[in-house]
C-alpha cells in the first residue's frame, strides 16, 4: 500500500516510517511542514500546509491509507490567535475532507484515552473532536487511544528524563497519584502496521497500553531506579495545577505550549476501558513499563533518520498571522450565507464612514472619505462547497497580497458551531504596531458578530443578507 503519514518529522512519524520502512513492503508519503529530501527509495517526502486544504489534497493524492498524528499545540505563525482546540479541529476537517477528494479509503487517528462520566480538560476535548470530526468523513476509520506513549526522544521521555537528572529533592503533587497505563512507542506503530492490514480492525476505537496500571509519582520513581539515581520524593499534595505546569515547565524546558495542556489532562485516569481494549488476537506483546524505560534510555541516541531537512518552515522567516474564532452558527443560515451576513453587517457595524462595494465576486470594504479600500477579497467559486465559504484577501491598505492568504467560514459537525480563519495574513502595518491596534481590534469585531450571530438565530427576521443578498 502507499501510506501517507502527517505529522513524519514527530516523534511517531520518524519512528513510524522508520518501522514501515525497515518491517514492511509499503510506499510511505511524508507530511511535514517544511521541505525535506528521502533518503529511501520507498519514502516520499512532500512539504504540506495542512491548513491548506488545496495542499492537502494535492499532497494525499494516490494515497490508498493514512496515518493523522498532528496537533496543533505549537504555534504555526508568528501570531495565532485562537485555541489549539480550533485549530485541531481546522486541521482535522481539512485532513478528511482532503481524504474524500484524493481517494484515500483508511484513516487511522492516533489520540487519547477519554475518561468515561468526566469533565475533560481542553487537550482531550479536543482530542476527542478531532476523532469526531475525522470519523465524520464517512471513510474506514480506527482510533487508537493511548494515555502516555513512551520512546526514545518522545515529549513524554524527554519530560520524564529531565525532572529525574535535574532533581535531587523531587516535590510529588497531588496529581502524580493519578493512575495511567503507558504504551511504548514500539508496541504504537506495530499495532498501526496491523490496523493496515486488518479490514476487522476498521471503524473501531481501541485503548492501548500496557497491562500495568501505575500511577505517575510510581512511573517517575521506577525510572530513578532504571536510572540508578538516588533521588529524594516529597509529597505535598497542596500544590496548585498552575505551579506544577510553571515548575515542569522551568525544570524541562519543554514549551509551555507543549506542557500546559498536557499537565492540564493528568487529573484524568487514563486507564484503558475492557470494551475498547485492543483485541488480543491482533497484538498482545505489549512492552512491560521498565523494560519501556531501559529501551528508551539505550535507544536514545540510536533514532535514524530517513530524510533531511532542506529548507526552514514559512512561518518561521515571515510575519504571517493566523486568526480563528469559534461562533455561533444559526440554523436557518447556510455557511455561505453566514459569510454574506458577515460581508453585509461589518460596514454597518463599523459605522458611517465605512463602505462596501461588490462587483460580480469581489469585495471591497473601505472608507468613504478618500475612497479608501481598506481590504479587499475574492469569492472563490472553485474552492467553496457546502459547509465551506472561501475568499482570498487580494489587496487594500492593510494587507501585504500574498497569493495564500485568505478569510474562510467553515461549519462544525452536525452545524453546531463555525470557525471564521484568517490564513496567511501579512499585515501592512508595523508589526508591533499591528499586534497592539489591528490584531486587536479583528478579535473585539468577531467577538461582536458573534453576538449578532446569537441575537439573528433568536429573531431570523433581523438576517441581513435576506434583507440585502449579494
Amino acid at each position: 500500500m502507499r501510506i501517507a503519514i502527517t505529522g513524519a518529522s514527530g516523534f511517531v512519524g520518524k519512528n513510524l516510517i522508520q518501522y514501515l520502512l525497515e518491517e514492511t513492503d509499503h510506499e510511505v508519503v511524508g507530511f511535514s511542514r517544511s521541505a525535506q529530501k528521502s533518503l529511501h527509495p520507498r519514502l516520499t517526502m512532500k512539504k504540506a500546509d495542512l491548513y491548506s486544504l488545496l495542499e492537502a489534497e494535492e499532497a494525499l493524492a494516490g494515497c490508498d491509507a493514512a496515518v493523522y498524528l498532528v496537533h496543533s499545540m505549537l504555534p504555526s505563525s508568528r501570531l495565532s490567535q485562537g485555541s489549539f482546540q480550533d485549530f485541531d479541529f481546522i486541521l482535522a476537517d481539512n485532513f478528511a475532507k482532503a481524504c474524500i477528494t484524493s481517494g484515500v479509503k483508511h484513516i487511522i487517528y492516533v489520540g487519547g484515552i477519554i475518561p468515561e462520566n468526566e469533565s475533560l480538560s481542553l487537550h482531550l476535548k479536543s482530542r476527542l473532536e478531532v476523532e469526531e470530526t475525522l470519523k465524520h468523513s464517512g471513510l474506514k476509520f480506527t482510533s487508537l487511544r493511548c494515555a502516555l506513549v513512551l520512546g526514545p526522544n518522545g515529549s513524554s521521555f524527554r519530560i520524564l528524563e529531565r525532572l529525574v537528572d535535574r532533581l535531587k529533592v523531587m516535590v510529588l503533587p497531588s496529581w502524580t497519584k493519578t493512575k495511567t497505563q503507558v504504551t511504548y512507542i514500539g508496541d504504537l506503530v506495530r499495532v498501526i502496521e496491523v490496523c493496515l492490514q486488518k479490514p476487522e480492525s476498521t471503524n473501531q476505537s481501541y485503548d492501548l497500553g500496557s497491562t500495568e496500571v501505575m500511577s505517575y509519582r510510581r512511573l517517575i520513581k521506577s525510572f530513578s531506579l532504571v536510572k540508578q539515581k538516588k533521588r529524594l520524593f516529597v509529597h505535598v499534595p497542596f500544590v496548585p495545577l498552575q505551579l506544577s505546569k510553571l515548575w515542569v515547565r522551568l525544570i524541562t524546558g519543554v514549551s509551555k505550549n507543549l506542557v500546559y495542556p498536557l499537565i492540564d489532562s493528568l487529573k484524568h485516569k487514563m486507564l484503558i476501558s475492557n470494551s475498547r481494549r485492543f483485541p488480543s488476537e491482533l497484538y498482545s506483546n505489549w512492552t512491560p513499563v521498565v523494560e519501556a524505560l531501559k529501551a528508551c534510555i539505550h535507544n536514545k541516541k540510536a533514532e535514524k533518520s530517513f530524510s533531511k531537512k532542506t529548507t526552514v518552515a514559512d512561518y518561521q522567516t515571515d510575519s504571517f498571522v493566523q486568526s480563528v474564532q469559534r461562533l455561533h452558527m444559526p440554523e436557518h443560515l447556510s455557511i455561505h450565507e453566514v459569510a454574506l451576513e458577515y460581508m453585509i453587517w461589518l460596514p454597518k457595524f463599523l459605522g458611517l464612514l465605512f463602505r462596501l462595494k461588490q462587483k460580480a465576486h469581489e469585495l471591497d470594504i473601505g472608507v468613504h472619505l478618500f475612497d479608501i479600500s481598506l481590504l479587499k477579497l475574492r469569492l472563490s467559486k472553485e474552492r467553496t462547497f457546502d459547509g465551506r465559504s472561501l475568499f482570498y484577501i487580494t489587496g487594500g491598505i492593510l494587507a501585504v497580497a500574498h497569493p495564500k492568504a485568505r478569510l474562510e467560514f467553515r461549519q462544525g459537525p452536525d452545524q453546531r458551531f463555525l470557525i471564521a480563519a484568517i490564513h496567511s495574513f501579512r499585515p501592512k502595518l508595523p508589526w508591533y504596531v499591528y499586534i497592539f491596534t489591528q490584531a486587536i481590534f479583528h478579535k473585539g469585531v468577531m467577538f461582536a458578530f458573534d453576538q449578532h450571530l446569537k441575537r439573528i438565530s433568536k429573531n431570523p427576521s433581523k438576517t441581513l443578507v435576506r434583507i440585502a443578498p449579494l
